[in-house]
């Protein structure tokens, strides 16, 4: 998402003008210092000195979604990197013991709860949507956020929290996923660049949530709720995760099995 779409912004920025990264710039853009709060970094450590760094979404003030693949296994660390956004914004990193793993099972539903060791203070967490729902239409925009990689090759990625548009696309609509690590899963939806824009996912981006700006009702006391702009979750993004590429693929929390699972699991 954001090595050609997203990180590229930066070479741009400092005047490098190819047609190819202008392609891929065309849909980017630094997150707003009042939007993403909720966006967090997934860390995980091998133990041999390398990392693999993913995307999360704070869904409540003591819980993270992400894709699976962004776990490798108990020989290594997980971290958790809450803030940073906007820069002027703390960082605080929290390590996610084994038992605080919460993969979806069976293993082909490619999504994980994380439960933090305590409940994060003044960030507002991704409204889920209520009771049951339904994975976006064709055509509708939703927005995810990365600080992926900035080459093919692979880096650090950005210090900039990026987001970007997305057109979604139903299963049946998605370009061709045969041969691909992503056919055999049920749940799923893609995403294309908004008004034909070029877009990639890369590393760091895999794992970001899919939101959308709803008008939601909250309870502020035992009588009286209140109507607010928010955003809501309805997917968390797969693609992205070995490499960079133009496919946007998304879990589709909506799904009955799966929002069952997220709601219970919470609760």
């Amino acid at each position: 998402m954001d090595k050609t779409v997203f990180l590229l912004l930066s070479l741009w920025a400092a005047g490098v003008t190819s047609s190819a990264i202008e392609k891929r710039l065309v849909s980017s853009v630094t997150c707003p210092d009042a939007e993403r709060h909720h966006h967090v970094r997934v860390v995980y450590e091998f133990g041999n000195g390398k990392s693999m760094t993913c995307a999360g979404t704070l869904i409540h003030k003591q819980w993270v979604i992400t894709a699976s693949h962004c776990y490798g296994g108990r020989n290594g660390k997980l971290v958790v990197e809450i803030g940073g956004h906007p820069k002027t914004s703390a960082k605080k990193q929290m390590s996610i013991s084994d038992i605080r793993i919460y993969p979806k099972s069976p293993s082909d539903e490619p999504i994980m709860l994380l439960k933090l060791p305590e409940a994060v203070k003044d960030i507002e967490p991704v409204v889920l949507p209520a009771g049951t729902c339904t994975a976006p239409g064709d055509e509708e925009e939703l927005q995810v956020s990365g600080r992926g990689a900035t080459t093919a090759e692979g880096s650090q990625g950005v210090k900039d929290l990026m987001c970007l548009k997305v057109k979604t696309l139903s299963k049946s609509h998605c370009p061709d996923l045969s041969g691909t690590n992503y056919e055999k899963f049920t749940y799923i939806y893609c995403g294309g660049g908004v008004g034909g824009a070029e877009i990639k996912a890369c590393k760091g981006d895999s794992g970001s949530g899919a939101v959308k700006k709803e008008t939601v009702s909250k309870s502020s006391y035992f009588f009286w709720t209140k109507k607010e702009t928010a955003d809501v979750l309805y997917g968390v993004l797969i693609s992205g995760h070995e490499a960079c590429e133009d496919k946007f693929v998304f879990v589709d929390i909506c799904s009955t099995s799966l929002k069952h699972w997220i709601d219970s699991t919470l609760a």
